[in-house]
């Protein structure tokens, strides 16, 4: 079965009701929880400009360490966390794995009345679970006024986006074939060259919604995943993925990472996400990946310091991984080529089991033939 936003938020739920009915109250009133409590009042009570100082000073008198749960890969978690514990004196100890894998381990020490993350930095389905149902803590940094109000939510901030976009190995589609929309995708020309990822239903419902308020009825839009998922295979993985394009082994993928496409891009793949003209009339969907401090944190000052340090310099070290960070920063050219439209993350939250449940039967009809 695959893992799917149904059963991450299913989770959630699950272990949320297990914390209210069981040790819930050990959970509020832990020394932990009080000494986190009364360092981010004090510290949202001081002028922006003093802010980081005292964080400072605070983070060494809990030992400059700090307790990071993510799903950033190894190759981005690394450089990441070097460049804060360089910049603060702070050591980093990271805990990683998948979006899921950090929800669970967080819910479950939560539950558990210890806190064992301070900071947290993953996908925005895990982060709106935890927010909603306050566990998180609230950030009012000056880092915030670079932020974009697109990018802010309750108790948590985008730090990168995860670009939807279609991908192509170039030597085997030609400039005449390359794909100018979503609609292209379920031209009869791409049958059998297109590849549907298993985890895709965010995108597929971006898409959706957005050819609905484009004026697209209900109809023409099914009619339009039908024929693409015509054209498809089905595999496991963005990065898997990525790997068979490169090799030629499959030649486009309805989906990827502009990131991944990107990296593999410089490594010297013949892969692209841009036609010719270098720039892509196909909408792209920003998807959140963010920062978040842990409510009960056992070393709140040094999550702060993280936090801030993901909106500020952090973000130029997304810039050298050729990653889409979620503040203007200066060499930034991850974006160049694209437009970017609306993520719905409400929605998606809101509607989680609808959209998976819809884009499982699209992939059970893949590979088959259309009207």
């Amino acid at each position: 079965m695959r893992t799917t936003r149904t059963t991450t938020l299913a989770l959630a739920g699950l272990l949320i009701a297990a914390t209210a009915t069981g040790c819930g109250s050990a959970v509020t009133t832990s020394s932990a929880g009080t000494k986190a409590n009364d360092f981010y009042a004090q510290i949202a009570g001081l002028p922006k400009d003093q802010q980081v100082a005292k964080a400072e000073e605070v983070a060494r008198q809990e030992g400059n360490t700090l307790s990071l749960y993510t799903s950033m890969t190894s190759d981005v978690a690394t450089p990441v966390t070097q460049a804060f514990e360089k910049k603060y004196g702070i050591k980093v100890n990271v805990f990683r794995g998948t979006s899921e894998t950090v929800l669970q381990r967080t819910l479950q020490e939560v539950q558990a009345g210890k806190a064992g993350a301070d900071a947290l930095e993953t996908n925005f389905a895990e982060l709106m679970a935890l927010a909603d149902n306050k566990f998180l803590a609230d950030f009012n940094g000056a880092a915030l006024d670079k932020v974009d109000s697109t990018a802010k939510f309750p108790q948590w901030t985008a730090t990168r986006l995860n670009v939807f976009q279609p991908a192509w190995n170039t030597d085997l589609i030609k400039p005449a074939d390359e794909p100018h929309s979503w609609e292209d995708l379920a031209l009869p020309k791409y049958k059998g060259k297109l590849t549907l990822e298993i985890s895709d239903s965010d995108w597929y419902a971006n898409v959706t919604k957005y050819w609905l308020d484009q004026g697209k009825s209900q109809a023409e839009v099914d009619s339009l995943w039908q024929g693409i998922a015509a054209n498809s295979k089905v595999a496991k993985g963005h990065v898997t993925m990525m790997q068979f394009l490169s090799a030629g082994q499959s030649a486009m993928q309805a989906m990827n990472y502009t990131y991944i496409t990107d990296h593999a891009i410089a490594a010297g793949a013949p892969v692209t996400h841009l036609p010719r003209s270098r720039v892509s009339k196909i909408p792209a969907f920003p998807r959140p990946n963010g920062v978040a401090m842990v409510k009960n944190a056992q070393r709140p000052a040094s999550a702060w310091l993280f936090y801030h340090f993901m909106l500020t310099d952090g973000q130029k070290e997304l810039v050298k991984l050729k990653l889409t960070p979620s503040t203007k920063v200066p060499g930034d050219k991850s974006l160049q080529g694209i437009t970017l439209v609306p993520f719905d993350v409400e929605g998606l939250i809101k509607d989680a089991a609808y959209w998976d449940n819809k884009y499982d039967a699209l992939l059970r009809s893949a590979g088959k033939s259309g009207k």
